[in-house]
């Protein structure tokens, strides 16, 4: 009997040590991975990659450039617990106060970094696309339908001119 309580003292205290460590701090504090910027920029190459081969397989479009630009960057997604406390005052009046806490992983060389659960793509603020049929009014309409329903994009952020020759 002795030995399965010790044997459940010390899985309670190696659950501790393994357990996220949480501290309170704002979003502004938190430090996204180093990797984030690397990320957006190889996310905008693969879009541009897979948008170009797309439009380029459009009849009429013929040899295609395209190129486009983003809003921003990966925005991370952190794992938080949010705690509302609100306030009654006289005259049926409430003020709410919320305090925000995000959960910190600590790596076994010590550092710590804020739990991500996910990541949220930016969006695509425009697309130039230049090809051999842009100056065809027919071609140019179908290159801008796709990629507008392609990225989610207004026809009026998408540019299509004929490739010079």
């Amino acid at each position: 009997i002795v030995i399965v309580g010790l044997a459940g003292i010390a899985l309670i205290f190696l659950s501790s040590l393994l357990k996220p460590k949480e501290t309170a701090q704002t979003g502004d504090n938190l430090t996204a991975p180093e990797d984030a910027l690397v990320n957006a920029e190889s996310y905008r190459e693969q879009l541009t990659r897979e948008l170009g081969n797309m439009v380029a397989s459009i009849e009429g479009a013929g040899r295609t450039k395209l190129m486009l630009t983003l809003d921003g960057t990966i925005r991370y997604l952190y794992a938080a617990d949010s705690d509302i406390q609100t306030n009654e005052r006289g005259g049926g009046e409430q003020q709410n106060t919320e305090k925000k806490s995000y959960l910190v992983v600590r790596s076994r060389d010590g550092s710590e970094q804020a739990l991500t659960i996910g990541q949220v793509m930016p969006n695509v603020k425009g697309v130039l696309v230049i090809c051999e049929g842009g100056d065809n009014e027919r071609v140019v309409n179908r290159i801008k339908e796709a990629v507008s329903a392609a990225v989610h994009l207004s026809v009026s952020h998408i540019c299509v001119l004929k490739l010079s020759e």
